[in-house]
């Protein structure tokens, strides 16, 4: 005797309904994916271009450092750093977001107002990432979303 055969069961097109239901969840999802890709972006840029920064000001010769002219020049172009470096992921960032520090016998103080070499050089970066980059359609559907926060700090020793 021949064991006994089920006709196969027809299931064309359950594959298509399943798929088209989940690319469903996972297109919805995808504006928060690229935001926080982008914040993230954003965030690494900004503590490398203030590392960078705090470098710069943190090899700076004494001669320099202790002259309130040549210091103020060389906090302005840390700070003219710090906005290019995010000229390219932030182009709208403002020079003012930028906070520089020279640390003189734990009290800080404006970089070359003492003729002595700071112990340290700290700049901080405190800004708010505006979520503007999204589609009008997802903006819509999401309101109530606010700017992330984002912040960067680079302390250096002073080395010269």
């Amino acid at each position: 005797m021949k064991p006994c055969r089920r006709a196969p069961r027809r299931q064309d097109g359950v594959a298509a309904i399943e798929l088209a239901l989940i690319l469903l969840f996972f297109i919805g999802l995808l504006p928060f994916v690229l935001l926080f890709g982008r914040a993230l972006l954003v965030y690494t840029a900004l503590q490398k271009s203030t590392h960078d920064a705090a470098r710069y000001l943190a090899t700076m010769p004494l001669s320099q450092m202790g002259s309130i002219g040549t210091a103020t020049q060389g906090v302005a172009f840390s700070r003219q750093m710090v906005v290019e470096a995010m000229a390219e992921s932030w182009p709208h960032m403002e020079t003012v977001r930028v906070i520089v520090d020279c640390v003189y016998a734990d009290e800080s103080y404006n970089c070359g107002n003492f003729p002595t070499a700071p112990l340290q050089v700290r700049i901080k970066v405190a800004v708010d990432m505006p979520v503007d980059f999204l589609p009008e359609l997802t903006r819509k559907w999401l309101p109530q979303l606010a700017p992330i926060p984002l912040r960067a700090n680079a302390i250096l020793r002073y080395v010269n």
